[in-house]
């Protein structure tokens, strides 16, 4: 490459650089408020009309997690879960929620469940939102195999008080 290319390409380079500022959005844009989040979680524990309003209006609140106190994240399917809302968690799920172990013990897929338990067993003991644990989740979803499997394991807690200093 010759000189006068060179500088060419510099010149193009320092001014495309100098405008990207002005064409990013500001951080403010990008991402949505903390009342936003909190309210869609907080309609996803019991009213389906709200949730069903709010998820069509801002489709990408869908996986945004509420944190509730100190460490205790919640999204608006981990909400409807241990709520035993199956209506509103089958509603977020067609809309493309992501799912983790507790909403899947809410749910049913037991299989999945007793594999990540045994891959790796930390996780029977994990609390999830609230401090509610795997075996909370499979009971309000009425999952009798599911409990009955956790039980054995040792799981008798429902709830793990003060994780989150609660």
């Amino acid at each position: 490459m010759n000189r006068k290319d060179f500088l060419r390409q510099g010149m193009f380079a320092a001014g495309a650089i100098a405008t990207l500022p002005v064409l990013r959005p500001t951080l403010e844009n990008e991402i949505f408020d903390a009342e936003e989040i909190r309210a869609f979680v907080f309609a996803a524990h019991s009213d389906i009309e709200a949730t069903k309003k709010i998820v069509e209006a801002k489709p990408l609140l869908l996986n945004c997690t509420n944190q509730f106190r100190k460490g205790d994240f919640e999204t608006a399917i981990g909400g409807a879960s241990h709520m035993g809302r199956k209506d509103i968690a089958d509603l977020l799920v067609g809309k493309g929620a992501r799912l983790d172990i507790f909403n899947l013990a809410f749910l049913g897929y037991s299989d999945l469940v007793r594999q990540l338990v045994t891959d790796f067993p930390q996780l029977l003991r994990a609390p999830g939102p609230h401090g509610f644990t795997l075996l909370h989740h499979a009971k309000v979803g009425k999952q009798e195999d599911l409990m009955a499997w956790l039980e054995e394991k040792g799981l008798t807690e429902t709830h793990i008080k003060g994780v989150f200093g609660s």
